[in-house]
Formats: structure tokens, C-alpha cells, sequence
């Protein structure tokens, strides 16, 4: 076996055309791993299969590399030609022994290649042979698997100091660099998950195996609101963004309120490739208040929104499906999303909620309110003067945008008026 790296078929690529990001990610028995297309070419999917294969859950190798797999009969022949191929960018077919989680060593016949556009590789295993001859000893030791450290919630706005990729569309390739909870979606109905990131998990009590193949509907329970679910998959069939708040149920049955984000992503000829639900557990005490005023803008945007121009009813829409975050964000200090952003002091959230839904009455076209105190307008102001800087309009490290650029000069418009 120690010659198997000078075997017929090393380095040579097959004929099969490289996959876009959408097809490596999609439902498929073969095992499956998408990487990240510079060193150290970590981690981002693997599916049931490669787990059946390799004994490996994707939450325990997310973030890793797959010097996890490797070993002591792990031929370096085999190795260099794998790390040449990935440093030219190019497919390439090699066999080498590998191990399982358990230390069993198999014989993998493995095609790398770039994904088409070149953002990320992805690794399909041709055949994993398991070696029982005794010719190849078991690994001792279970590689140590240390969590990857969580990256905290960053929404850099055009101050950044950063190099940011800004784009008009959400592209695929950039929401698998999100740290947020997301799963994506075929982008066929029934939009069955294909990838569910390690925070999703996290957040949800699910591994990622569990749910490869299944929808969304996992989620829901008793009280999801079907009105909601309708609007959302309205949105979908339309390829539109769209944010709404619902009741979720995680593995366990605990119910939790979510403030969904679900996006369509494109791939780089611009091709619809998938839709990502972001989720962003939310406080319900949050929605508690005023909840009747909201549920009656709610009701006009219904009526009214069909004859509003589309930036207004955009803007309203998304005010209202964000309320909850855009409430936190304003008023507490220590969770905002947004740290460099000034805040209203708890003691008056409710005031800050008035000056949300005052907003959108008159991005409705209602006829302008005022606020009941002196000190109530005092808060209004200082709300838009935050607002407009929460606001992101492009995808900036694998945020979804919040709303276009109209739709955010139409809430800029009405702050100043606010104001």
C-alpha cells in the first residue's frame, strides 16, 4: 500500500466538468465536502454521506481542515500533489489512505477541483475502500477537534476600515462566510435545506445531517403563523428578500420568536442558485409593546401597500419585519449589532418603539403624528439620527441587506422629517 501514491490515475483529472458552488452543495449519495478556496482551505460543508464515510459530523469539522482524515500511512506523495493542484487552482485525482473518526484507515479515491467561478474546491470521494488486511494499522488517537473560536456579530458600515466585497446581489459564495444562523435552500421547490451552518445548529438543537433533505417546516409548530409562512413563500416564488416574525420550535419543542431573513443568492453568472433563511432569535417582550398600533400598520400596508410607490411600501415592510432588532439595537447598549452606533437609554424603548411606527405611518402616507411630550420628541430625534446609520443596503461579509438603496433613501427622507 505504501506504493498506492505512484498509482495509475494520480494527479490525472477526470473528465467531468467542474461544478458551480449550487451543484456541490446540492442533494447528492456521493460523499461531499466544499472548502474555502485559500490556505489553510478550511472547512465549510460536508453531507450525510461524507459523514458516512468518514464517521465525522460537520459541526465537529467546521472551521478545520481535513488533516483531520490524515495519519501516520498517509502518503506524502499524494499530499504534495493534492496541495499543487489546490495551489494552481486546477482539478486533480489522487489516492491515498486516509483515516475515520474511529481510526479506521480506507483507501480514497478522491477528485478535488475548483468550483466553477473559483471561490471555493469541493472534494467528492470516488470510492472509500476500508483496508481490513492488517497491511495499515488503526490511528490510536481521534485527532483533538478544538472548537472554532465564535466570531462575534461585526455589521461594518462604509466607516470600516476593512476591505469589504460589496455586491448589488447576495451571492452564495459570500453567505457561506456568514457567522450567522442560516440554512440553504434548493432553489426548486420544495427548497429543501442543503446546508446548515454550525450557528444554525447551535441555535436550532439539530446537526446538520439531520436536516439535509428536509424543509424549513421543521421549524414550525402550533403557533407559527401560517399567514406569515404565506408571505414568505410569496417572496420566494418572486425571488425577493423579505424579513418576517414568526414562532419557531427547536429540536426540543421550545418555542422561540424569530425574526426571518430570507434571501435569494445568486451565483457569478447571476443565476438564481439558492435561498438562505437567516434567523435571529428575538425577545418577545420586544413586540409586546404598542402591539396593537403595529398590528394595524400591518393591516394598512396590506391595503395601502399595492398602491404605494415601491421604495415607501419596501421600507415599511421591512421596518416591520425588523422591529424587533432594530428595537434592541436602538435601546440596549450591550447586545447591539452595531457597537459603534449611539443608543436610547432602555427607560425609553417605549418612546424609541413610537418613533419606529411613526415612521412608518408615514411611509404609509398617513397624516403625521406628534409626540406626547417633550421628552418623548427628544427620543424621536435621537432615533433618526441613529437610523439611518443602522441601514446597510449591500452584502458586507455575508450580512444580507436590510433593504435597497431607495427603499433606505425613502426612510432617510422621513427621519429628517422626524428629525
Amino acid at each position: 500500500l505504501s506504493t498506492l501514491s505512484t498509482d495509475l490515475g494520480q494527479g490525472m483529472v477526470s473528465d467531468r466538468r467542474s461544478l458551480t458552488l449550487a451543484e456541490s452543495l446540492s442533494l447528492t449519495d456521493e460523499a461531499r465536502i466544499v472548502c474555502e478556496s485559500a490556505p489553510p482551505y478550511r472547512i465549510i460543508h460536508t453531507n450525510v454521506a461524507w459523514k458516512e464515510a468518514c464517521g465525522f459530523s460537520f459541526i465537529e469539522v467546521a472551521g478545520k481542515t481535513c488533516s483531520v482524515l490524515q495519519g501516520e500511512e498517509t502518503q506524502r506523495a499524494a499530499l504534495e500533489t493534492l496541495s499543487l493542484a489546490l495551489q494552481q487552482k486546477r482539478p486533480v485525482n489522487v489516492k491515498l489512505i486516509n483515516y475515520r473518526k474511529d481510526g479506521t484507515p480506507f483507501l480514497n479515491s478522491l477528485h478535488v477541483a475548483p468550483v466553477k467561478g473559483g471561490s471555493h474546491f469541493y472534494g467528492r470521494f470516488i470510492t472509500a475502500q476500508p483496508i481490513t488486511n492488517g497491511s495499515v494499522a488503526p490511528r490510536e488517537e481521534t485527532p483533538e477537534l478544538n472548537p472554532v473560536p465564535e466570531a462575534p456579530v461585526s455589521y461594518v458600515g462604509k466607516g470600516g476600515g476593512r476591505c469589504q466585497r460589496r455586491v448589488s446581489q447576495a451571492q452564495l459564495a459570500d453567505m457561506l462566510e456568514s457567522e450567522d444562523p442560516y440554512v440553504l435552500c434548493s432553489s426548486e421547490w420544495p427548497h429543501v435545506i442543503t446546508h446548515a451552518s454550525p450557528a444554525w445548529c447551535e441555535m436550532c438543537g439539530y446537526m446538520a445531517e439531520e436536516v439535509e433533505g428536509l424543509t424549513n417546516k421543521i421549524l414550525t409548530g402550533p403557533d407559527t403563523d401560517s399567514e406569515a409562512l404565506a408571505s414568505l413563500l410569496a417572496h420566494v416564488r418572486a425571488e425577493e428578500p423579505t424579513v418576517q416574525t414568526v414562532w419557531n420550535y427547536k429540536k426540543g419543542g421550545e418555542r422561540f420568536l424569530n425574526q426571518v431573513t430570507v434571501l435569494p443568492l445568486y451565483d457569478e453568472s447571476h443565476e438564481l442558485a439558492a435561498f438562505a433563511s437567516i434567523l435571529k432569535e428575538v425577545d418577545s417582550e420586544d413586540l409586546a409593546i404598542d402591539a396593537d398600533a403595529w398590528r394595524r400598520l400591518s393591516a394598512v400596508l396590506e391595503t395601502q401597500g399595492p398602491i404605494l410607490d415601491t421604495p415607501r411600501r419596501e421600507a415599511a415592510q421591512a421596518l416591520l419585519g425588523a422591529r424587533a432588532a432594530v428595537l434592541r439595537d436602538l435601546c440596549n447598549a450591550k447586545r447591539r449589532t452595531q457597537r459603534d452606533l449611539g443608543h436610547v437609554p432602555s427607560k425609553h424603548k417605549e418612546f424609541a418603539d413610537r418613533a419606529l411606527a411613526e415612521l412608518v405611518r408615514r411611509l404609509l402616507g398617513e397624516r403625521p403624528a406628534a409626540p406626547g411630550s417633550e421628552e418623548e420628541g427628544a427620543v424621536w430625534q435621537r432615533v433618526a439620527q441613529i437610523l439611518p446609520a443602522r441601514i446597510a443596503t449591500e452584502v458586507i461579509d455575508g450580512r444580507p441587506p436590510d433593504m435597497s438603496p431607495a427603499a433606505a433613501r425613502a426612510i432617510i427622507e422621513e427621519t429628517r422629517r422626524n428629525a
